[in-house]
């Protein structure tokens, strides 16, 4: 069984953010980011990739979406990792749909996610428990 990616003991948390243009060379920082949390909730490492995988293909979703700045923040929620985006609208349009294959990949690899719509705002919500015991070694 695969041990922690980075820390070795379960790490106390306060919620991170991360604000970041919505374009493509930007991605760069949630994908820094969000192995990070996915340490301090005790994910093992393939579990971390699981969840930047989820967080990749969502934050996608907003770009796709938006001209306005991405925030997304990060918190440990029991045995998971919780990732929420959001952003203003794209002069009011609506989320992009998710497609197939992306539904289809964040399905395999997260326990949780959903996109929402309201007001002036989009985002996205995604978890990722951990499977195994929490070490303290």
């Amino acid at each position: 069984m695969p041990g922690r990616a980075y820390a070795r003991r379960h790490m106390q948390t306060s919620p991170v953010t991360v604000t970041f243009p919505a374009a493509p060379e930007d991605l760069r920082l949630a994908r820094i980011a969000t192995p990070d949390a996915g340490s301090r909730a005790g994910l093992d490492y393939d579990e971390v990739e699981d969840f930047r995988i989820a967080v990749d293909e969502l934050c996608h979703l907003l770009m796709s979406s938006t001209d306005h700045e991405i925030l997304l923040s990060f918190g440990v929620v029991g045995r998971s990792a919780l990732a929420r985006g959001r952003a203003a609208r794209r002069h009011g349009g609506p989320l992009a749909p998710l497609g197939e294959l992306s539904r289809s990949i964040i399905d395999s690899v997260a326990d949780y996610h959903e996109t929402f719509e309201r007001d002036d705002e989009i985002g996205f919500s995604v978890m990722k428990e951990r499977r195994s015991p929490a070490v303290d070694a």
